[in-house]
C-alpha cells in the first residue's frame, strides 16, 4: 500500500523502543550525528545547567523554516554569550523514525520539536522520555503570561503535566479560488458551507470551470475524519476502545468520499497520493477550485498559486464545535538533557521575544503570545494578515481540543490509513473495514496497557 507518510517505518522503528526498553534516566552523552549545521553555529562541550553551553535542538520543516530558525539561533547566541547550538533538521518524512533511533540510543537532543497529543509523539511520553515543564513555568524560567490557558493545555499529556510549549496556533481552513467561483456564477459562502450537500452541488459547477476537479482530496483521513467526527459530537480517538466514532459516522464519511471520487469532483486515491505538499496541490495548478489545509500553509499556497485565494470555515453542520484552535507544534525538553534549565530559557525566548518572532514570521503558526502577535501585525504581508483575521473568526467559532490520543495510537493511526486505502481501492467494504478497525484498535489499546 502506498502511504502519505512512512507510518509503516515509524511503527517498525518504534519497536526499537520497546525492544530496548528505552526510558528516561540515562545521561545524554553521545555526540550529534553531524546533520547540516548553519554557518556561525559551533558545537562545544556542554556544561550541565550552567545556563549556557551547547544545546542540541532538532526540528522538522522545509528549507524556509530551517533558514528562519537558524537565524533565531544565531540571534540568541549573540544576546546570550556562551550559548551555542548544534541544530539537526529535516523534512517531516522520516523525522519521527530518526527521533526514535536517537531515543533508543539515549541520544535525544536537549530541545525537541514535537506535537504533543499526536500518535507519533505519544510513544515518547509513554516511555517517560520528555521532561515535565511545569516547574520551569512555576519558577518563571518559561514565561507564559501572554499565552492563553487553552493554547497551553494542548501541551499537556494524559497525566495533566506540561510536556510541550506551543510554538504557534493553527486551524483547519477551506481555501477557495474566487475567480473560479465567479466564472461558475457561484457565491462564496463567507461563513463556510452549512452542509456537505451544498458543497457537493457547487463542486459540480466548479469542475466544469477547472476542466479537472471541483476540489482536491477533501477527505484525507488524517486531516478530515477528526473534524468530521467532532461535527457529530464524536472523537477520532478514545481511551478504552482506541476509536471514538461509530459505524454510521465511518460509513457516511467514506460514502461521501467514494461517491465524490467516482463523480470526478475530487481526485481518485492514486492522484491524491501524488500530492506531496500543499504547494503541489491541484488548486495551485488551477485544476481544482477548493482545498483544505492548515492556516500556516495558506501564505505558501497563495505564493505558489500566484493568484488571489480566500479562506472560509470548514464545511458541514455544527462547525462551531468541530473547529478548533490548535498548537501547530511544540518544543519539548529531553528528560536526559543535562541542560534542562538552559533549554527552558531558550524555549521561553523562542515564543516571547518580538525580534525573534519577526524573523520567524509565524512560520510555525500564529504566535502564541498575544504581545508578540500585536507587535507583528504591522509587518505581516497581506496573506499573513488574512490568516490573523481568520484565526480571530475561528476563535469565536470553535470548541475545546480533543483529549490526548491513547497509548498505541501510532498503531491505530497506521491501521486506519491502511484501511482507508483498502476501501478506496475497493479491496474491502466499509462495513468490514469498520469491524476490523474496532476489533484491532481495542486490542492495540489493551496490549499497550499491559
Amino acid at each position: 500500500m502506498k502511504r502519505r507518510f512512512s507510518s509503516m517505518m515509524i511503527a517498525a522503528v518504534a519497536g526499537i523502543l520497546a525492544l530496548t526498553g528505552c526510558s528516561g534516566g540515562n545521561s545524554n552523552t553521545a555526540e550529534p550525528d553531524g546533520t547540516a549545521q548553519p554557518a556561525g553555529q559551533t558545537a562545544s562541550s556542554s556544561t550541565p545547567d550552567a545556563g549556557g553551553g551547547n544545546l542540541r535542538i532538532i526540528w522538522w520543516g522545509n528549507q524556509e523554516r530551517h533558514d528562519l530558525t537558524s537565524k533565531v539561533l544565531d540571534l540568541y547566541s549573540k544576546t546570550n554569550p556562551g550559548t551555542t547550538f548544534t541544530p539537526e533538521y529535516q523534512g517531516f518524512d522520516g523525522y519521527f523514525q530518526k527521533l526514535t533511533l536517537l531515543a533508543a540510543s539515549n541520544n535525544m537532543p536537549d530541545v525537541v520539536n514535537f506535537y504533543v497529543g499526536s500518535s507519533d509523539s505519544n510513544q515518547f511520553l509513554d516511555k517517560g522520555l520528555l521532561e515535565p515543564m511545569d516547574q520551569y513555568v512555576e519558577n518563571g524560567t518559561i514565561d507564559v503570561a501572554d499565552i492563553g490557558e487553552n493554547t497551553l493545555s494542548g501541551g499537556r499529556g494524559a497525566d495533566g503535566k506540561l510536556y510541550g510549549i506551543p510554538l504557534g496556533v493553527n486551524a483547519r481552513v477551506m481555501i477557495v479560488d474566487p475567480a473560479a467561483y465567479e466564472k461558475a456564477g457561484l457565491t462564496i459562502p463567507e461563513k463556510g458551507y452549512a452542509n456537505w450537500e451544498a458543497l457537493h452541488e457547487d463542486l459540480g459547477k466548479l469542475k466544469e470551470v477547472t476542466g479537472a476537479y471541483g476540489a482536491d482530496d477533501l477527505f484525507n483521513i488524517n486531516f478530515t475524519l477528526a473534524y468530521y467526527a467532532r461535527q457529530f459530537g464524536q472523537t477520532i480517538a478514545a481511551e478504552e476502545t482506541g476509536i471514538g466514532f461509530d459505524e454510521k459516522l465511518y460509513t457516511d464519511f467514506f460514502t461521501y468520499r467514494q461517491g465524490w471520487s467516482k463523480e470526478g469532483l475530487i481526485p481518485k486515491m492514486d492522484a491524491s497520493l501524488s500530492v506531496k505538499n500543499p504547494e503541489e496541490s491541484f488548486l495551485v495548478k488551477g485544476q481544482s477550485a477548493v482545498m483544505v489545509a492548515y492556516t500556516n500553509q495558506y501564505p505558501g499556497i497563495v505564493k505558489a498559486a500566484g493568484r488571489p485565494l480566500q479562506m472560509i470555515l470548514m464545511p458541514g453542520p455544527d462547525s462551531d464545535k468541530a473547529m478548533d484552535v490548535r498548537p501547530g507544534m511544540h518544543f519539548s525538553i529531553s528528560v536526559n538533557s543535562t541542560q534542562k534549565e538552559a533549554a527552558a530559557k531558550f524555549i521561553s525566548y523562542f515564543v516571547n521575544d518580538v525580534e525573534a518572532n519577526k524573523i520567524l514570521n509565524a512560520n510555525r503558526g500564529m504566535p502564541v503570545s498575544s504581545a508578540v502577535r500585536a507587535a507583528l501585525m504591522e509587518q505581516f504581508e497581506p496573506e499573513m494578515k488574512a490568516v490573523a483575521d481568520y484565526m480571530e473568526v475561528v476563535a469565536e467559532h470553535s470548541g475545546p481540543l480533543d483529549p490526548p490520543a491513547p497509548a498505541g495510537a501510532t498503531e491505530i493511526d497506521k491501521l486506519m490509513v491502511d484501511l482507508e486505502q483498502q476501501i478506496m481501492y475497493e479491496q474491502t467494504s466499509i462495513k468490514d473495514a469498520y469491524a476490523k478497525l474496532t476489533q484491532e484498535a481495542a486490542a492495540i489499546v489493551a496490549r499497550n496497557k499491559e
